[in-house]
This record gives C-alpha cells, structure tokens and sequence, in this order.
C-alpha cells in the first residue's frame, strides 16, 4: 500500500546513538528489556489467570514490542532468539478457534485489552522477520474477535470497564487497522470502520457515546472527552492514525491532529507528560499544585508514541520537539539508573519512587514494561527520510546509516555532547555526489541559531525544518550552534512560580545540593537589573512582574558546576536574589540545579527536589517532606524497586 506518511522512519540497524542517550538507550535493553523472564508474561495466557480482574494479559505484547523495537535497534541473534522464544510460547497457548486471551471468559475487564497487546507483539514480530504463520496466528486472533464482538454481536464500547467507558477495548482499533494493512483482507477494514461508528452512539456504559472523533474536531479539551483515562485514550488516537494510513481519510487525520494540539496545549507539563491519578486534569494549568499520582509513566510513553506518529504523518517539527523534551526530562527521569526499573508516576516536586510490583504473577508492573515502550522509539525518529531526502530531528552522538532514492548509500556522523554543550557537527561520507535535499530540525526554544555548510553561513529560523538542497559530496560538514541560554519558564497563569530549561532539558532544585537554610531568595533573571543609590550607597533590586515577550523569553545566566553528585548528568549554577527587606542588605547568591532526570535519582527518602520554584523560594521550607505518600496511598511502607527482575 503506498504510505500516507510525510516522514518514513529509519530502517532496522541503521542507527547507532552514543554518549549519554546512547547509554541509556543500552542500559534500558541489556538490563530491563532483555533481561525480562518473559515466560511470566505468557502465564496468563496459558493459564487464564484474568478472570477475576487481573491485567496480565497486557504484559506480553507491551514488553514484546519494547523487545521489538530493541532489536530494530540492536539486531544481534541474542535478541533475535528472545524474539523467537517469546513468540512461540504465546502462539502455544491460541486455542484451537484461534481464540488469544488471558481469560476463561470472553469480555472480561481487560480481556480485550491483553489480546490487543497480544497482536501488536505478533504484528511486529512479523514486520521484523517476515514469517506468515505469525501473522496467520493473529488474523486467526483477530477472526475470533471479530466473531464474537461483530456487527450484531457484543458491542465492545460495552466491554471492559464501565468508569473508562470501554476505552480500553476500544484501542484494539490499532492492531486491527495494522492487520488489514498487512493482510489487505477488507475485513479487518469493515470491522474498524463498525468499531469506530459504535464511538459515535450511546451504550449502556454512557448516553452519549465516546465520541472521540466528534469531540475532537470540535476541539474539547481531553478531560472533558469521555472517561479521562489519558493513557487508554491516546491509545485509541493512535488506531486513528492507522485508520488515516489505510482509507486516507481526511477526518481521521484531522481528529488524531487536533486532539495531539488540546493535550499539548491542555495537558503536558513541562517534562514532557501529563495526567494525575492517571487521568487527564487540566495539568498544564496546575501543574505548580501537589497532584496526587502525577504523570504516570505509561501516559509519558504514550504520548511519545503518539507524537511520534503525527510526526510521521504530518512533517510537523513540533512533534519532533515534544519527543526530545518528553524524552531528556519525563521519560528519562522515569528510568531508574541502571534501566532495570521505570517509576509508576514521576512528580515536579517531592521525591522519586519506583513503581511496586502490581502483578505479581508476572514480576512487573504496566509502567515498567511501558516506558520502554517510549524510549526505544528514539532511533526510528532520530534521522528519518522525506521524498527528497534525509530529515535529521535528533542531535546525539552516533552513526545513521541512509539510502538515498537512488539507491546511493550515505553515512550521517554527528559528532556532539548535546544537550550539554551548544555545538553539533554532522558528516556525509558517501561514494559519489548527489543532489538531495538536507532538512535540519531547528528547536522552537533555539531562538538565536547558526548553521553553516563547509564554513558558509545558512540561515534558519526557530520551530522549522532548515531545508539545505544542493549537490551533497563525500565529507561535506555541517555545524549547528544551538542557543542553550538559560531560559526562564513562567507557569500558566502564575507569575509567583518560575522555572528553568536549558535547551529542551528541565533543570529542577535537589536537596543534595541546596542547605535549608532561612533564606527568601528570587530567581535573578535579566529583567531583574541592580540599582544603586547614591545618598544611602546600596545597591538593591526590586522584583517586578516581568514583562513576557512572545517568542523572546526570559534569560537567566547559567554556569556549569565543576563537581556534582554522584549519578548526576548535568548541573549548573544559577544566580539569585536574597532579599531580607525592601533595599537594604541584599546579597547575589547562587544555587546548584540539576537537569530533571538526575534530580531525585537517589530514590530516597531524603533525597527531595523541586522544578517549579514559588517566587521567593523560602529554602528552608523548599522540599515537601514524606511527599511519597502522594503517590501511593494505598502503601504502608514506602515502596522499593524489585531485587529480583531479572532472568
């Protein structure tokens, strides 16, 4: 089928992404995904343990197409025989009418869930290895679907839970649309289209219907969309992006985009993420509160990946955007260090806790099989192709191997230690000249950049694609200098709560490195100018509202610290204010933050941080103390990660 896509993502084992990222990309697969005893993930299907309301039949397909996309990135026969193993131990326990489920009964709370998840994990196994009989094993899944939840059948927007309202059973639109697009067989394409008409009318779950396409076009905020189970919810968006894909129908396009826009504008936080207590909450305006369960990792990963595939569609560099953002501050800041363990939920103020083991038949917990999920995504975005050329997003060290319409195979080498310093240097090498065109993502937060070819200066503009088309030879260079000054953020609609990113990183306050001391001190940004006076020889600053100009934000003076803790990425100093009274006796001080991911990453009780800084920042009152009773009320002792997840 010819591809509805803008931008076609970069092929198995053409990338290869050093330095921190490219760390962290390996400790996620060596020590978390490859490590996973996945034959814990095929009990459930084999034993039909989700009758009672258990959700382990979510587990396989959520870690397999995290083991998937591991090996689109790191293809060697370990993680090719993982692969294997994992796919005929679930395909030995479909039943003979070709039924995939981890319950007894049909239509259990998450029956449909785990059997979508069951048909991603074959449908990617089959996009990487080709072999028919996976894919007949999930049209034969899907069959039985089809059998029992068709047209006069059980309506599945009456199945699964009632307070999601079927979100859950719905988002098996995804797998379905995915099977007609590999198949061509009409009927997985009949059936999506009955799915999502069933969106449209009342059921006995709500009198309206869920209505995702309708409330979308007409631009209602996600909150205000059905039930707002934010993760469950772009789960069904991203079945619209398929469905677009497959009939090229404008509709689907134009709702998956528009409710992209209301949950970034509505509803992600500064990280990277949103929701609280997993649901949608308004979070971008109330993001400076102390949310109760804030940002669940499978809402961070989700997001990702639906951004990823508007991106994809589209060719818009916001959605590049986002994922970088999502993935330096949220998705990473939900990584335990090592990778072997993620967060359930990821606050802007308190501590980090990792998520407890929520089923304990299977070892994990959703978020830990999840937020790989988002992660691993970042090689198929970091370069991907146009119809005239290679299209660069990400800016990391490493190696991205591209094959021209031509056919003439060109090598990408960056050379950079971005996000922490300002410079990126890519090189061609390839065997002949050739006429295509480069596009270079430009940040919309890199207001002032400079880019030049061989030494010639380009111009560019913030929040686009620089477009470079010209006769490309063997080892021409091109070097971006991006504008890593200090920004100042404001929260929406307070003007007391400042933060500051640096490029796309968050930089947040850690108790390892600020003293309690009895200080009120101002974040000194470059609005805030000393004033001298000459009769009582004082120099002072009075702090005023400051003025926010459109596209020209606030700077604050950044200097990279010469020792930081243990563990820490990045960390720098930051000037402030203290002012005991009105003009008299005001000092310059300063504080050490920490980029968003290394903040809290102590996992201990003691070890506290803050993003948004309330103006002035009373220090000895900075950190919420037991903030982690916030994110599991349910828990009598504070949760600690696992000792024993791995194989």
């Amino acid at each position: 089928m010819e591809t509805r896509d803008a931008l076609i993502s970069a092929n198995p084992g053409a990338v290869e992404i050093g330095g921190y990222l490219g760390e962290k990309l390996d400790a996620c697969i060596r020590n978390g995904v490859m490590a996973a005893d996945f034959a814990c993930y095929i009990t459930p299907f084999r034993d039909k343990t989700d009758d009672g309301g258990e959700w382990g039949g979510e587990f396989w397909g959520k870690w397999f197409t995290s083991a998937a996309l591991a090996y689109r990135y790191q293809s060697t026969e370990m993680h090719r025989q993982i692969l294997d193993q994992a796919v005929e131990g679930l395909m030995s326990t479909q039943e003979a009418d070709g039924r995939l489920s981890s319950c007894r009964q049909d239509f259990g709370y998450w029956d449909v869930w785990g059997r979508k998840y069951a048909l991603l994990g074959m449908i990617a196994y089959y996009d990487l290895t080709g072999k028919e009989e996976v894919l007949q094993a999930a049209a034969r899944a899907a069959d039985h679907l089809i059998a029992i939840a068709g047209p006069g059948k059980t309506k599945l927007t009456e199945t699964g839970l009632s307070v999601l309202e079927a979100l859950a059973s719905c988002s098996v639109l995804e797998p379905v649309v995915l099977l007609y697009q590999r198949s061509g067989d009409e009927k997985y394409l009949d059936f999506a289209r009955y799915l999502v008409s069933l969106w449209s009318e009342p059921n006995r779950y709500t009198s309206k219907g869920i209505r995702l396409l309708e409330d979308a076009l007409a631009g209602v905020a996600p909150s205000k969309i059905s039930s707002r189970k934010g993760y469950e919810m772009m789960s069904c968006y991203e079945g619209v992006c398929e469905l677009y894909r497959a009939t090229g129908e404008q509709q689907y396009l134009d709702a998956a985009v528009r409710f992209g826009q209301a949950v970034r504008e509505k509803e992600i936080m500064i990280v990277g993420s949103g929701s609280s207590a997993e649901l949608w909450c308004d979070g971008a305006a109330r993001q400076t509160m102390m949310l109760e369960q804030p940002m669940e990792t499978c809402v961070t990963a989700t997001w990702v990946k639906l951004c990823y595939q508007l991106l994809r569609l589209t060719g818009d560099p916001v959605w590049a955007d986002e994922m970088e953002i999502s993935l330096y501050n949220a998705l990473l800041g939900a990584m335990l260090p090592d990778g072997n363990w993620w967060a359930y939920f990821s606050p802007l103020v308190g501590e980090r806790i990792p998520s407890p083991l929520q089923v304990p038949l299977v070892k994990s917990s959703c978020c830990v099989v999840n937020g790989p999920r988002g992660l691993l995504t970042v090689p198929a975005w970091s370069v991907m192709s146009s119809v005239s050329g290679p299209v660069v997003n990400l800016y990391a060290s490493g190696n991205w191997k591209y094959t021209l319409a031509s056919g003439l195979q060109v090598l990408i080498r960056q050379e950079t230690q971005y996000p922490e310093a300002d410079t990126v240097t890519l090189q061609l090498e390839q065997a002949e000249a050739a006429f295509y065109t480069l596009r270079l993502r430009i940040p919309a937060w890199s207001e002032n950049t400079r880019v030049e070819v061989n030494g010639e200066s380009v111009p560019c503009k913030p929040g686009r694609y620089l477009e470079i088309t010209r006769v490309w030879h063997d080892q021409d260079r091109i070097t971006l200098v991006l504008d890593l000054r200090g920004r100042v953020v404001m929260a929406p609609g307070d003007c007391n709560h400042m933060a500051v990113m640096r490029g796309p990183v968050v930089l947040a306050l850690d108790s390892r490195a600020a003293a309690p001391e009895k200080l009120n001190l101002w974040l000194l940004h470059d609005q805030m100018r000393w004033k001298h006076d000459e009769q009582l020889h004082v120099d002072y600053v009075v702090p005023e509202e400051p003025a926010w100009e459109a596209g020209h934000p606030l700077r604050v003076e950044l200097t990279p610290c010469a020792t930081k803790a243990e563990g820490v990425w990045m960390a720098f100093e930051a000037p402030f204010l203290y002012r005991p009274t009105h003009f008299f006796n005001q000092q310059a001080r300063s504080l050490v933050l920490y980029d968003y991911a290394s903040a809290g990453n102590a996992y201990s009780e003691e070890n506290l941080f803050r993003v948004w800084l309330p103006q002035p920042l009373f220090m000895n009152a900075a950190f919420p103390q037991g903030a982690w009773r916030v994110l599991y009320y349910s828990s009598e002792e504070r949760p600690q990660p696992p000792q024993a997840v791995k194989r």
